[in-house]
């Protein structure tokens, strides 16, 4: 279940993930301004994890070093005071309440406490700097001068009640959708794509030759950062996942070959990931980094997949008119599916987008239609028909972004894996939302238009006969032929209609047969 609701849950999973807890070696408590004459503590620590959206209290104090005199009363220092101002790298990262404060030197040497005030509005990592400022000059004490530079703050993000409702009712929905899509697949089809497996070929291909080089390619071109090149490079090494099955079935793809290309796919990952990610993946981080491929979560995306698809098979053989009643709904409730993870999705992750740079937003995007186009191209030039090219195109586009996810947080410490991933979640969000409008349109030209056409069915394809029953029957039996059309149904467009039942088709043999035999023995008692 955990690997079923990973590819719908992205988006919030991605935005809890996000913030990581800020590692590295920090500066003592001391600070780094022994030359300044002054020094500054903070507390609670040099790094510190707040959540997001609430008031927290940094508290600071300052301290003369020991070589200076100004606590021995020999001097007239009520009026000094001593100004402390935070300045973060990031300005849009925390909201401050104060950003100064203010000592006079009496409090510095009782070493009074203060504190600054703020929230975390987006998460992530903010370092933060201190300068001491004076309204009164202090012998060697000089304005903006840098106290500490050394302070992490890392803003995680809050679990709220809208998080478990998201869980609850996006596993249930895709749990469902997947059963009922198992219920409309052809066995005989999925058995006939196995012993003949173009379609499955000319996906892997697509999706395990050409979208981890061109992932590569565009991170190299678009990011300086090997972390973000990574991100990236992972999500075009992950299989398939749910999302294309959807997709192809709201586009009218086969969805037959949708799913089986999604189960091998998955299973072909397991070898394809370690391949690029020790040749092409290794380039991309530093010798000491240690890759890991998440095996478990793979295998359980394969369960999550297989499993409901398996009970949706079981259901059309035991009970085909759920199966029929199924195939009625499909449609529309996989669109409610699809609505249900976009909006409550980007609403829970809404955050994420002010942290994206436009190099990952058109680096998704590219990554994205290339994919799309890839697999359409390809599928055409091995001369598959219309339902299966859709197929190929989704699959090779849609990737599976929490194995992507996973294998870069067993692979990266924190925060690294976490900023590693926002190339990856920009191209899951650049894949969506054209997807919408592309079926929107798909949807105006179909209803009103006419341009795209239902594709007929592979099982009708086959029984549509080639030439006219009635005129076949006639030629072979003149005499009869009023007989045999009554016997055989209505024409429709110059054919006669092919029974779908194999009992009617025999029912109409015999009938031939007997008229045949009729004929023979009158031939034969003519005098």
């Amino acid at each position: 279940m955990m690997s079923l609701t990973m590819t719908f849950l992205l988006m919030a999973w991605v935005s809890g993930t996000v913030n990581g807890i800020a590692g590295g070696t920090m500066g003592d408590a001391e600070g780094n301004s022994a030359d300044s004459g002054v020094y500054l503590e903070v507390f609670p620590s040099a790094e510190w994890k707040v959540p997001e959206d609430t008031l927290h209290h940094l508290t600071l104090s300052l301290g003369f070093n020991e070589n200076d005199t100004y606590c021995d009363g020999g001097q007239d220092l009520t009026e000094a005071q001593l100004v402390v101002t935070v300045v973060p790298d990031e300005d849009w990262k925390l909201d401050f309440v104060n950003r100064s404060i203010h000592f006079t030197v009496e409090e510095v040497c009782d070493h009074v406490n203060k504190s600054l005030t703020f929230s975390g509005y987006y998460w992530g990592l903010t370092k933060l700097s201190f300068y001491l400022t004076t309204n009164y000059h202090l012998l060697h004490l000089y304005n903006n001068t840098l106290l500490r530079d050394d302070v992490l703050i890392t803003v995680d993000r809050k679990t709220y009640v809208l998080d478990f409702v998201f869980i609850i009712f996006g596993a249930t929905f895709v749990l469902v959708n997947n059963i009922n899509m198992g219920a409309q697949l052809e066995l005989q089809i999925i058995k006939a794509v196995l012993r003949r497996p173009l379609g499955p070929v000319c996906g892997f291909i697509s999706q395990f030759a050409f979208m981890p080089l061109f992932s590569f390619i565009m991170g190299k071109i678009f990011f300086e950062d090997p972390l973000q090149r990574l991100g990236l490079f992972t999500l075009g090494c992950s299989p398939g996942g749910t999302s294309s099955n959807f997709w192809t079935l709201m586009f009218d793809g086969d969805i037959n070959l949708s799913i089986t290309m999604t189960a091998i796919s998955t299973i072909a990952a397991m070898g394809m990931m370690p391949l690029w990610m020790f040749t092409l993946g290794k380039k991309l981080l530093e010798d000491n980094a240690n890759l890991q491929i998440p095996y478990s979560n793979l295998a359980l995306s394969l369960v999550s997949l297989t499993v409901p698809v398996g009970i949706g098979m079981f259901i059309r053989f035991k009970r085909p008119v759920w199966a029929d009643r199924g195939r009625r709904i499909i449609k529309p409730f996989t669109l409610i599916v699809i609505l249900f993870f976009l909006t409550l999705g980007i609403y829970n992750s809404y955050k994420v987008f002010t942290m994206m740079t436009w190099q990952m937003v058109v680096a998704g995007l590219l990554v994205a239609i290339c994919g799309y186009s890839f697999g359409a191209i390809f599928a055409k030039l091995w001369c598959l028909p219309r339902d299966k090219v859709i197929a190929i195109s989704i699959e090779t586009a849609l990737q599976n972004p929490g194995v992507s996810f996973i294998l870069l947080k067993l692979s990266l410490p924190s925060p690294t894996s976490d900023l590693a991933a926002l190339p990856a979640m920009a191209t899951m969000m650049m894949t969506s939302p054209p997807m919408m409008l592309c079926y929107l349109l798909y949807f105006l030209f179909h209803r009103y238009c006419g341009c795209c056409p239902d594709p007929v069915p592979q099982h009708q394809q086959e029984q549509k006969p080639s030439t006219d029953t009635q005129q076949e029957v006639a030629k072979f039996l003149p005499d009869t032929q009023q007989e045999v059309t009554k016997s055989l149904p209505a024409a429709e467009d110059g054919y006669a209609a092919m029974p779908a039942k194999e009992n009617e088709k025999r029912n109409y043999v015999i009938v031939l047969e007997g008229l045949t035999k009729r004929k023979v023995m009158e031939s034969e008692n003519r005098p």
